[in-house]
């Protein structure tokens, strides 16, 4: 290529490197044109001339420099931005990676290998922020009601089996409500709401006999917050999502014990309803 008619104008460095590292890919990765690198190179050689108070080099030579350097650079050092080779260069005719001997094709790669090796360079580098995951896709449709139509079958085996449902009650509660198979008068629905906040006060009185003293005055007066909803008295978010979910594990247990005393098929009523799964 040839160096004359390059623009004269170096590429801004930042301020903060990590900055300039984290904004701008290195000349060999990405779309960063071989041009641009080439004429980054001969805007650094000119002003590394003029710090220097050296005279120029002749054009042959200097093109051949500018040459080797472009090539070089790319093949040996992609991770270098193009930002950075001007601070590599004039950093390296002041002495800040030993001694300088003078220009060349291998003191400027030099320059190049002990900036990015410099404690600058590597503390810019840790600076950079954590690179963000894409987005995990979300599952389709057909895959999540596969997935929930066999939390549910598990669920009903753990009831058959005499075990806990455990946590995946109100998961599984939320998809058999959601295709119409748990269904209960609002009177019903209301026991249940009774008994879950009775079994949440009972739950922490047991808690009150082994908790150390700073968990005891929370747990009363949690219980105190229960007693005061079975009068009528609306619970906080936090302990009503507990009452809510505790009922659900309670219907889902009542539905789930329905469904084998009759010998329902949960499979088939579950694909029976697979339009209404959203």
């Amino acid at each position: 290529m040839d160096t004359d008619n390059v623009n004269t104008n170096l590429p801004a460095a930042a301020n903060n490197p990590a900055t300039l590292i984290a904004r701008e890919p290195g000349i060999g990765w990405g779309d960063v044109p071989k041009r641009l690198v080439f004429e980054v190179i001969v805007m650094s050689l000119a002003k590394a001339f003029a710090d220097l108070n050296m005279r120029d080099i002749t054009k042959h030579d200097r093109e051949y420099m500018v040459n080797e350097l472009t090539d070089n650079i790319i093949r040996r050092y992609p991770g270098i931005r193009l930002s950075e080779i001007p601070d590599a260069i004039a950093l390296g005719i002041r002495g800040e990676f030993g001694e300088y001997y003078g220009l060349s094709v291998v003191s400027i790669e030099r320059f190049i290998k002990m900036y990015l090796l410099s404690e600058r360079r590597l503390r810019a580098v840790k600076e950079l922020p954590a690179p963000t995951p894409p987005p995990a896709a979300k599952p389709d449709v057909r895959t999540r009601f596969i997935t929930a139509r066999g939390n549910a079958l598990t669920a009903l085996e753990r009831k058959r089996a005499g075990r806990d449902i455990g946590v995946m009650a109100t998961t599984v509660y939320n998809f058999l409500n959601q295709l119409q198979l748990i269904s209960f008068t609002a009177d019903e629905k209301y026991d249940m709401l009774t008994e879950a906040t009775q079994q949440l006060i009972s739950e922490l009185q047991l808690k009150l006999m082994t908790s150390p003293p700073y968990e005891r005055i929370a747990h009363k007066r949690d219980i105190a917050a229960y007693r005061d909803a079975l009068n009528g008295t609306p619970l906080d978010g936090r302990l009503h999502l507990l009452v809510v979910n505790a009922s659900k594990k309670l219907a889902l247990d009542a539905c789930l014990a329905d469904i084998l005393m009759d010998e329902v098929d949960l499979e088939e009523l579950i694909n029976n309803r697979e339009g209404l799964f959203e």
